[in-house]
């Protein structure tokens, strides 16, 4: 009877400690699997040194290539007109032709001078050859011939004056005089623009002066003409700066098909600044907190730390990153709204650029 309850109690304690195993394992699993399912899924990508390409956006206004007003030399009536309001027109075109009918008189009466006073030249000449005029008498008639002479240029002066002529080729604007009308050296006859090509004047912040250069290439865009870009170049940067903006005039020549763009146009102008290796995240690894930025990077032991960084420029997807991290660091891209420092992760992918 005592041996069977001695094998009764035998029985009774292997059956605990395999009962208590079991839960112990089972404990312990589970701690495994909680301690697994708590890790944050996060998505990493690599702290690359690429080039790194930028523009200076700036707005600007369109100035023909040379432009003019037209008005006349001299005060008289219109007496024809040879033009069309928007005419393309050539160097030395006749546009416009003023009354000259005294002055045209006045030339036939200085021509008819200038004929009597060679003549009289030429007689005294001979009597001096023949010992009978004086020197002084040649020299009186020299006088008098080319004193109409003078005159008799001044008039023909005075007839090209009265006729307005295209100083360059160009289009022409809006005719502003009819036939008959009083013209005066003030009286706007009509405007003459070059636009073969066409000039754009922007400003930029004294900041960015050293970026530019003569030279540089440049894209501009008008609303006017959505889709299209207009390629040019910097020519020139003004030698003085806005002393309240603190802002330098830039001037950029840029190619005009087809005659679209027009003088008083709002440019936006993109300067090209070129490429340069710099350090760059992706800008979803970015997060701000008042003035100062940081990511979150994650070592081979899966463990996320927040970093300070110092940032730079900025495009679309990529910033650059100045200080705070060296290449080939793994940050935090997605997942992290769940990340704190210190926070254990599980990594699901890394990406590589723009592959994953």
């Amino acid at each position: 009877m005592r041996a069977f309850v001695a094998y009764m109690f035998a029985v009774l304690a292997v059956c605990a400690g395999l009962w208590f195993g079991y839960f112990a394992k089972n404990e312990v699993a589970g701690k495994e699997s909680r301690r697994i399912a708590s890790k944050t899924p996060v998505i990493l990508a690599l702290v690359v040194d690429a080039p790194f390409s930028s523009t200076l956006a700036a707005l600007g206004t369109a100035v023909a290539n040379e432009s003019v007003r037209l008005t006349a030399n001299r005060s008289d009536l219109v007496k024809a007109i040879y033009f069309s309001d928007g005419q393309h027109v050539e160097k030395d075109a006749l546009l416009l032709e003023m009354e000259t009918s005294e002055e045209q008189s006045r030339l036939v009466e200085a021509k008819a001078l200038l004929t009597e006073r060679e003549t009289a030249h030429r007689r005294s000449v001979e009597l001096q050859e023949q010992g009978i005029s004086p020197d002084s008498e040649v020299q009186t008639a020299l006088a008098q011939m080319h004193a109409a002479k003078a005159r008799v240029v001044t008039l023909e002066v005075a007839i090209r004056d009265h006729n307005v002529k295209a100083p360059f080729s160009g289009v022409l604007g809006l005719r502003r005089v009819s036939v008959g009308s009083l013209l005066r050296p003030t009286t706007v006859i009509t405007t003459l623009d070059d636009l073969s090509v066409v000039k754009v004047d922007f400003t930029i912040p004294e900041t960015w002066l050293s970026a530019i250069r003569v030279g540089q290439p440049v894209r501009a865009l008008s609303d006017a003409w959505p889709g299209e870009t207009f390629l040019g170049k910097v020519t020139a940067v003004d030698t003085r700066l806005d002393a309240k903006t603190r802002s330098a005039t830039i001037r950029a020549v840029v190619t005009n098909p087809e005659l679209m763009l027009r003088p008083g146009m709002l440019m936006k102008v993109d300067v090209d600044r070129g490429e340069a290796p710099s350090r760059q995240v992706p800008e979803d690894a970015l997060v701000q907190k008042g003035d100062k930025h940081f990511v979150f990077v994650v070592g081979e032991d899966s463990v996320a730390r927040q970093v300070d960084v110092t940032v730079g420029r900025r495009r679309v997807g990529r910033v650059e990153v100045l200080a705070g991290l060296e290449e080939g660091q793994r940050v935090v891209v997605e997942g992290l709204v769940r990340v704190r420092d210190g926070t254990e992760v599980e990594v699901v992918a890394v990406r590589d650029g723009d592959k994953q």
